[in-house]
């Protein structure tokens, strides 16, 4: 008997230990449920974007691009000295690579081995074999060569080269006129405004010069890079996709992503992506990055390989060159090479103004000679030119100002048409003229590259990648709503720039601390799973609050007069269940900023705060490392013991 007990206790708490080591591996794999589920987390912002108080129409916030509080924070800077860019002994041309007339000039013969660089995979590259020789190198396996030179004076150089390969083919559909090519330069972290005040020559020429059209009411749809540009270059959100988080069970690679280059290439253009900064790569960071190559030229494996090849570049320089004329060369070197294929481009910069607002000014004269080339090499003459930004700054003390914060949801982006377009899609280009100063948003971008293909082409075979897919967005070269709100663009009210918030002078009421508890409490409710590493935060401070105040127009509105919807009725008294506000904290430890817009019910009297709508607007750095490898998206919610 004393044997059975014995046995039965012992089972008893192997049944115990079991269940709550399960528990301990799903919360480590998938989170708190706001955390880990997707479907659940979708539902949310769905309520939330279909809330009352995200009706109505969009007033665009007319923000000064000298207000003296911003202008405070804006700096001259100096152009980026890497040295004499003559130093760097050998160049490339499209798939030629070749050492610099003035080298050999001044030095002698000069003989050079060149290593292919190889991609094995989005985290790995390999070496090819090595080629001596005095004579120009021709790129085959790769875009990417590792080159040692000595000349005949015993100078001695070693350093890498890009181009473009020769081993690319692409058939081409007929067409009645040449396919245009799309040409996209982004920017982390610029909005319009600081856009216009950090590159004002670059800004000038392409508003006079390439006549460019910048859209006035471009909003972001959710927080940092990855929310701007998955919706842009598949027309979903993150949510809604295949997963692909490295932290997750059984994710699958970025390829499942149904990308935009993928229907550019079906009609035969050439394609490239490129981005700057590996180790934050936007698919790359948190996701598990491409296993096959994602488009035929892709600057990663460039970059990847930089540290091991010459660790020892000066900050923002690579070689003697600056580091944004390699993306800006390499990016010219393909609309050079395929003069016969249309190309698709989309290269993305985020050295200079991811972590500053005013480095990205070095670099105004720099793109304003790169754009005055592409020009008069006519690459610009079939080409829609696209200059964009991600959002606007994150991190830096002008994001805590009013102004700063809803400059963060209203980032550059601006299109140029060749005259050609103008002339054989007038009513296109009329519409979207129409569209320059309506609510946009990332899924009308996406909609608006699709209809590219669309309008040149009688078969729509763009359609989309499966007969269930209802676009979001509208295509800018059709008629987008005057009153567009922010509820049927799709914008989760923490997000939308056009909504009217009032400040709260005094944050010390019950409310306003009930209030910022809850952002609080959510916060710890983040990270409570990995207790024994992360420090639970603690209040220190309300910056400041804003109430959303809804349209007066919304509140008033019953119905339609008219059969044709032009005339309302604005005899109702809406009753107001719920109040939105956006409160601003600083936690310790680490003086920790977060922004939320948190809902109050004015029936229960609860404050509530979805994670989703939870913003670190400072820099975390080292605070998080304990969980950097494990749980990288939980990062920004830790403050490791």
């Amino acid at each position: 008997m004393r044997n059975a007990r014995k046995f039965l206790r012992r089972l008893i708490w192997a049944t115990l230990l079991l269940f709550f080591g399960v528990s301990a591996l799903g919360l480590f794999f998938n989170g708190p449920r706001e955390y880990g589920d997707n479907k659940f987390k979708l539902q949310k912002m769905e309520e939330s974007i279909k809330s009352p108080m995200n009706q109505g129409e969009c007033k665009i916030p007319d923000l000064p691009i000298d207000n003296p509080e911003i202008m405070a924070f804006y700096k001259e800077t100096q152009k980026i000295d890497c040295g004499d860019s003559l130093d760097d002994w050998v160049t490339c041309e499209k798939s030629i690579c070749f050492v610099k007339p003035e080298i050999t000039a001044t030095k002698g013969e000069v003989i050079c081995s060149f290593t292919d660089i190889i991609r094995k995979t989005d985290y790995k590259a390999k070496y090819g074999k090595v080629t001596k020789t005095k004579e120009p190198y021709v790129l085959q396996q790769s875009d990417f060569v590792k080159v040692v030179c000595s000349a005949q004076n015993g100078d001695r150089w070693y350093g890498m080269a890009s181009g473009i390969r020769d081993t690319v083919h692409r058939s081409v559909e007929q067409t009645e006129f040449p396919l245009y090519n799309v040409l996209m330069l982004g920017f982390d972290s610029l909005s319009r405004n600081a856009f216009m005040r950090k590159l004002p020559k670059t800004y000038e020429f392409l508003v006079k010069e390439g006549q460019a059209m910048v859209l006035q009411g471009y909003n972001i749809v959710g927080d940092g890079t990855p929310q701007a540009l998955i919706p842009i270059l598949t027309g979903r959100m993150e949510l809604e996709l295949p997963e692909t988080r490295k932290r997750k069970r059984n994710s699958v690679s970025v390829n499942a992503y149904p990308m935009i280059w993928k229907e550019f290439e079906r009609y035969g253009y050439v394609t490239s992506f490129n981005e700057d900064l590996p180790k934050y790569g936007t698919f790359t960071y948190r996701m598990n990055g491409f296993d096959e190559q994602p488009t035929d030229h892709y600057l990663r494996t460039f970059y990847l390989e930089l540290e091991n090849i010459m660790p020892s570049n000066k900050k923002f320089c690579i070689g003697y060159q600056p580091g944004h004329l390699v993306m800006l060369d390499y990016t010219r070197n393909f609309m050079a090479k395929y003069s016969d294929n249309p190309r698709f481009v989309f290269s993305f910069h985020g050295e200079l103004s991811h972590d500053s607002i005013n480095i990205i000014g070095s670099a105004d004269d720099d793109l304003v000679e790169w754009l005055t080339n592409l020009k008069a090499k006519r690459l610009l003459d079939d080409t829609i030119l696209i200059v964009m930004s991600d959002h606007g700054n994150r991190f830096s003390d002008v994001r805590n100002t009013l102004q700063g914060k809803q400059e963060e949801r209203l980032p550059f982006f601006s299109f140029a048409f060749p005259e050609s377009f103008k002339n054989r899609h007038p009513q296109e280009y009329r519409n979207f003229q129409e569209n320059v100063n309506r609510l946009t948003t990332p899924f009308d971008i996406h909609e608006t590259l699709l209809d590219i293909l669309n309008i040149q082409s009688s078969d729509d075979r763009s359609a989309t990648e499966s007969s269930n897919y209802v676009p979001r967005g509208i295509s800018l070269f059709k008629p987008i709503p005057q009153n567009r709100s922010c509820a049927s663009a799709f914008i989760e009210p923490h997000w939308c720039a056009c909504l009217d918030w009032r400040q709260i002078n005094d944050t010390s009421t019950p409310l306003i601390k009930k209030i910022a508890q809850s952002i609080l409490t959510t916060i710890n409710d983040a990270s409570n799973s990995f207790r024994e590493v992360c420090e639970p935060f603690e209040l220190k401070l309300i910056n400041w609050a804003l109430k959303l105040t809804p349209h007066r127009e919304l509140l008033k509105f019953r119905k339609n007069k008219d059969i044709d919807g032009f005339l309302p009725d604005l005899s109702s008294d809406m009753d107001i269940h719920e109040e939105f506000y956006q409160v601003q904290v600083t936690l310790s430890p680490g003086d920790a900023l977060f922004e939320a817009s948190v809902s109050y019910n004015l029936k229960d009297f609860q404050a509530t705060t979805k994670l989703s709508q939870v913003s670190r607007v400072n820099k975390y750095g080292s605070q998080a490392n304990c969980i950097y490898d494990t749980n990288p998206e939980l990062r920004k919610y830790c403050y490791c013991k």
